[in-house]
């Protein structure tokens, strides 16, 4: 009988490498291996070169886990932080306890993404959707 996933102790650290700790064959981290990240950073590479800037990957991974999940971003911050998985989903190499960005930051990227960004997004996983299952 298998344990239960919620039920199983982990002991990570920052230094912690999210590779070593996520499950390779979960749904988010196989689509995570097939989205056209690179399509993405190029259509936004000027935007995302203003000064402290959050990553292509990062923002445009928040942004499809708080659509995705139809959640608050009170609540994808809390979640982002407890799980290994988003966080990789996110472009993250090593576990993070807190939060990359500060709240406000996430809508204000949101609206500078736009429309035109949500649809660039849905052509990159469109591309990864069909090779997922």
């Amino acid at each position: 009988m298998s344990t239960p996933q919620s039920a199983i102790s982990y002991s990570y650290t920052a230094s912690t490498k999210l590779r070593d700790v996520v499950d390779p064959d979960d749904k988010l981290i196989r689509l995570a291996r097939l989205i056209d990240w690179e399509l993405l950073s190029e259509q936004y590479y000027n935007k995302f070169q203003e000064g402290n800037a959050p990553s292509p990957r990062l923002l445009f991974g928040l942004l499809y886990l708080q659509a995705k999940e139809d959640i608050s971003c009170k609540e994808l911050i809390k979640r982002w932080e407890k799980s290994p998985e988003w966080q990789h989903f996110c472009g993250e190499e090593t576990l993070k306890d807190t939060f990359p960005l500060h709240p406000s930051q996430l809508s204000i990227w949101r609206r500078e993404v736009g429309p035109s960004g949500c649809k660039l997004m849905c052509a990159a996983l469109a591309r990864s959707l069909p090779t997922l299952h």
